[in-house]
C-alpha cells in the first residue's frame, strides 16, 4: 500500500501541470453558468406525435416549431456574443417571478397536457365526432409573488368554501363572483397526494377578483375514434396547441391539408378553438425557414408582426400567415 501511495504521489508531482489543464478544460466546457442562451430550433412533425387507427399519411407535413434553451457553458456563452440568432439570458429571466427552474419545468409538463387534451376536444368538435369529457382535473402551477395565499405549485383543487370543483371554468366563475380582498377556503390534494386547507384572499388583478395564481386543467376526452399521443419525457409547453389540433383533424377526416408541402405553426388552442401567442417567435420563425418550411402559421397579434418584422429584415421567402381561431387555420389550408 505504501508504494501504491509514493507512485501515486510521484506521479502527480510529475505531471501535475497536465492533470490541472484537463480540470480547467472539463471545467470550462461543462460547468453550467446562471444564465441561459435561446436559439432557433428545428420542427417537429406532428404526425410523429399523433396517433390514430386511420393508415393517413399527408402528401406534405405538418410541423410545430420550438425553440432551443441552452443552459450556457463559458464556450456557448462566448458564441452567443456573436451570433445574432442566439440571446443570452439570465437565469432568473427565463422564469417567473417567485419560481424555480423545476417548478417551470412542472408547469411546462403540465401545459403540454393541457394542450394535448384540448386539441384532440377542438378536432372531435371540429369532425362532428361524438365524445366524453371525464376526470377533469384543476392544478396550480404557478402562485404569483403577489398573490396572498398558501398554496403551493402541484395543488390539485377539490373545492373552494362549498363550491365543488369540477373544472376551470367552474373555478373562474366562482372567483369572479367574490369581491376583492374576500377571503376563500381551498381544498386541494398536494403535489404528494394528501389533502390539506389553502387560504387565500383575493386581490385585484385589472379591477378583476384573483386568487393569483396560474391554473391549468387535465381531462380525458373518450370516443370510439381513439387518438393517443406519442411524447418524449423531455418536450413540454402549449405552443403546439394548433398543430397537434390541424393533425389530429386531418386524420379523424382523412383529409390532407398540406397540399404537399411542409407547413409549420406555432401558438395555443383552446376549448373554443381561439389561437393565443407564445412566446420565442423569432426563433420558431428562423428555424422554419432554416428547415426550409413554405408556410408558417403565426398567431395574429404581436406575434405576427414581430413575424413580419423579422421576414422583412431578414429577406425569407416564406409564407407568413397570420391566425387567430382553428377555423381560420383550416380554411386557409383547405384552399392552399
Amino acid at each position: 500500500m505504501k508504494t501504491l501511495f509514493n507512485n501515486i504521489r510521484k506521479y502527480l508531482k510529475e505531471y501535475y501541470k497536465v492533470i490541472i489543464v484537463y480540470i480547467l478544460i472539463l471545467a470550462l466546457f461543462l460547468v453550467e453558468l446562471p444564465y441561459y442562451i435561446s436559439a432557433p430550433g428545428g420542427l417537429i412533425n406532428t404526425e410523429d406525435k399523433v396517433k390514430t387507427k386511420e393508415n393517413f399519411k399527408m402528401s406534405g407535413s405538418l410541423n410545430m416549431a420550438y425553440v432551443s434553451e441552452i443552459h450556457a457553458t463559458i464556450p456557448t456563452m462566448l458564441i452567443s456574443l456573436i451570433n445574432d440568432e442566439w440571446d443570452l439570458e439570465k437565469e432568473e429571466e427565463v422564469k417567473n417571478d417567485n419560481e424555480t427552474i423545476e417548478e417551470k419545468n412542472y408547469r411546462n409538463k403540465m401545459l403540454l397536457e393541457e394542450a394535448n387534451d384540448t386539441a384532440l376536444l377542438v378536432a372531435y368538435k371540429h369532425s362532428d365526432i361524438a365524445y366524453e369529457i371525464k376526470n377533469n382535473k384543476v392544478y396550480v402551477t404557478y402562485v404569483d409573488k403577489l398573490a396572498k395565499t398558501d398554496l403551493k405549485i402541484g395543488d390539485q383543487i377539490l373545492k373552494i368554501d362549498n363550491q365543488k370543483i369540477t373544472g376551470k371554468k367552474n373555478l373562474l366563475d366562482y372567483i369572479a363572483s367574490k369581491k376583492v380582498k374576500d377571503k376563500v377556503t381551498i381544498y386541494v390534494k398536494d403535489i404528494k397526494g394528501n389533502s390539506k386547507k389553502r387560504k387565500a384572499t383575493l386581490i385585484n388583478v385589472e379591477n378583476t377578483p384573483k386568487v393569483g395564481a396560474v391554473i391549468t386543467e387535465t381531462f380525458d376526452v373518450k370516443s370510439n375514434k381513439e387518438v393517443k399521443f406519442d411524447f418524449e419525457n423531455r418536450e413540454s409547453g402549449s405552443s403546439g396547441g394548433l398543430m397537434l389540433t390541424l393533425t389530429i383533424y386531418s386524420h379523424l377526416n382523412e383529409i390532407d391539408l398540406t397540399g404537399g408541402k411542409k407547413i409549420v405553426g406555432t401558438g395555443t388552442i383552446d376549448v373554443d378553438g381561439n389561437v393565443g401567442e407564445i412566446s420565442g417567435i423569432k426563433y420558431k420563425l428562423i428555424g422554419a425557414v432554416n428547415k426550409g418550411a413554405d408556410v408558417f402559421l403565426v398567431p395574429k397579434g404581436e406575434n405576427y408582426n414581430e413575424a413580419k418584422k423579422i421576414k422583412k429584415e431578414k429577406g425569407y421567402d416564406i409564407d407568413l400567415v397570420p391566425i387567430a381561431t382553428f377555423d381560420e387555420a383550416l380554411k386557409y389550408l383547405q384552399k392552399k
